[in-house]
This record gives C-alpha cells, sequence and structure tokens, in this order.
C-alpha cells in the first residue's frame, strides 16, 4: 500500500505557552487601542468591527513575536509545528481580546456604535434586492446587539489567525523535522 501521509517526529525547544499567552495579551492590547485611537480622532468611526487595519496590526504582532521567540532559542531551532502552536496562540488570544474590547466598546463606551455598524452592513447589501429572504437578512441585521459584533471581531480575527500563523511559520522555519521511518510489520 502506498503511503499517503508522511509521519514526523518533533522536538520542541522553548515554552511557546507562555510566549503565546503573553504575546496574544500585547497583541489583542495592540489590536484594540489602534482601533480606539482611530475611532476617537475620526469623526466618522471604522465600518465594521472586523476589518483589514485589525488584521494587519495582528500579522504583524505574530510576525513579531514569533521572531523574538525564535531569537530566544538554542541555535534558532525552531520547526513548522512550533511556530504554527505560538501563531494560532497568538492568534487566538489576541482575538478573545479584541472580541472583548468591541463588546465593552459597543455597550459600554460609544453605544451609538451599534446601530452604526448596523447600518454599515445593510448599506453593503444588495439595496435593490426586495425578495423576502433579503427582508429577513436585514431583520436579523438589525438585531445585532454589541454581544453579536463583539463575536464578530474576534470570530474573524480568530480564523485570519490560522492563515497568519501559516504564513510566519513558513517564513520563519529553520528546521525541518525529520520523516520517521516505520517498520513493516512480518506477518
Amino acid at each position: 500500500m502506498v503511503k499517503i501521509f508522511r509521519r514526523y517526529q518533533s522536538t520542541i525547544y522553548g515554552n511557546y505557552r507562555k510566549a503565546y499567552l503573553i504575546d496574544g495579551l500585547l497583541t489583542g492590547v495592540a489590536m484594540s487601542v489602534i482601533m480606539a485611537v482611530r475611532d476617537w480622532l475620526s469623526d466618522v468611526p471604522v465600518g465594521t468591527p472586523d476589518n483589514f487595519i485589525s488584521e494587519i496590526v495582528m500579522l504583524l504582532g505574530i510576525a513579531w513575536a514569533s521572531y523574538q521567540y525564535r531569537k530566544q532559542l538554542p541555535d534558532q531551532k525552531i520547526t513548522l509545528k512550533e511556530l504554527m502552536l505560538l501563531g494560532l496562540g497568538i492568534g487566538v488570544v489576541s482575538s478573545i481580546i479584541y472580541g472583548l474590547w468591541t463588546y465593552v466598546n459597543c455597550a459600554v463606551i460609544n453605544t451609538d456604535l451599534v446601530a452604526f455598524y448596523q447600518q454599515q452592513r445593510i448599506a453593503v447589501m444588495d439595496p435593490a434586492e426586495t425578495s423576502a429572504e433579503a427582508k429577513i437578512a436585514i431583520e436579523s441585521v438589525m438585531k445585532y446587539g454589541a454581544g453579536d459584533w463583539g463575536f464578530i471581531a474576534g470570530f474573524r480575527s480568530a480564523v485570519m489567525s490560522i492563515l497568519f500563523a501559516f504564513l510566519v511559520s513558513l517564513a520563519l522555519r529553520t528546521e525541518k523535522s525529520p520523516v520517521k521511518v516505520r517498520e513493516k510489520k512480518n506477518k
């Protein structure tokens, strides 16, 4: 039978759990602060909580943290697996922080954002569509609250962190894991 998957043995060289908690917290705070500053400095807030500015900040946070983590390891040896775990951890922690910030921002700090986000989401929908499905979609968007917008921001950031972690892992890995050789069983 032909082998479809290779089996790799991997060595973890550092303590990535501590790194992704600390760096994920810092990245999430950076995402939140940049969005808050942008909201407060302009007359018109960001159209939706899930936008490209927060994603760029997350990508830069994952890349910077992964590079710093790699620099502290002996001989700077790091595998794709370890970088993926680090990037995913940073992405999830920062997405949770960003989602919570969006919730607090919509629910407590600037309650007008909920209505603004609803209007922006409806404006993106096809305005010429008058079918029953379009009306139901508009009604469901009008029911979104602060918690819904916080979930949308956090979930989209978490999904994008998968892609970012993979790209950073490919770019920064320094060691390939050796392939495990399985012995054939004699029958």
